[in-house]
C-alpha cells in the first residue's frame, strides 16, 4: 500500500494523544491500534521484528523513573507506555522511515529535541508526573537519553531490517 506510511502516521499521533490525555484507556486502545497497523501493513513479519525495540524503550524509561526525571502512576511499569513503545517501534518501517537513512548526527539531534518535547508534552498533559528534579534537570536528562537511544534505535533497526528498506546517505 503506497500510502500506508500516512495510516501508520495517524495511528502512531493517535496513540500519544490517546496515551497523553486517556492515560487510564490508553493500553486497549492503543494496542487496537497497533493490531489494525499490523492488519494493514504491506510488511508484517518486519513491522513484528522491531517490537525487539520495545526492550530498548523500557529500559530507557525504567532508567527516567529511576532517576526520577519523571514518575507513573502506577506501582509498576504502565502497561500502555509498552503498547506506545510498541507503535512507536514499529512506526521506523513506516512513518518514520525517512529517519533510517540519516545520519547519527542528526538523529542524536532530532532524538534530543523530539524526543525530549513528546515526554515533556506528556509530562503537561498528565500522563507522567514531573519528579522531585528542577524542570531543567529532568529537560537535560530527557535530551541526553534521546540524544542517544534515537541513533541507536535506528542502528537496532538496521540490523533487524532487511537493507533494501533503508539506504543511509
Amino acid at each position: 500500500m503506497k500510502w500506508f506510511w500516512l495510516i501508520n502516521l495517524g495511528l502512531f499521533q493517535a496513540s500519544w494523544l490517546v496515551a497523553a490525555f486517556f492515560t487510564q484507556y490508553a493500553a486497549p486502545i492503543i494496542f487496537a491500534f497497533i493490531c489494525f497497523n499490523f492488519y494493514l501493513s504491506p510488511s508484517p513479519k518486519d513491522d513484528f521484528k522491531l517490537l525487539a525495540l520495545i526492550g530498548v524503550g523500557i529500559c530507557i524509561d525504567s532508567l527516567h523513573f529511576y532517576l526520577g526525571t519523571f514518575k507513573a502512576d502506577t506501582r509498576f511499569f504502565p502497561i500502555w507506555l509498552i503498547m506506545l513503545w510498541a507503535m512507536f517501534s514499529i512506526s521506523f518501517n513506516h512513518s518514520f522511515n525517512w529517519f533510517t537513512k540519516q545520519a547519527y548526527w542528526l538523529l542524536a539531534l532530532v532524538g534530543a529535541v523530539g524526543g525530549t518535547l513528546s515526554y515533556w508534552g506528556g509530562i503537561k498533559a498528565g500522563a507522567l508526573s514531573n519528579s522531585d528534579l528542577s524542570t531543567s534537570a529532568s529537560l537535560i536528562y530527557l535530551a541526553l537519553s534521546w540524544a542517544i537511544v534515537f541513533p541507536l534505535l535506528v542502528k537496532v533497526y538496521r540490523q533487524l531490517v532487511p537493507s533494501d528498506f533503508y539506504q543511509v546517505r
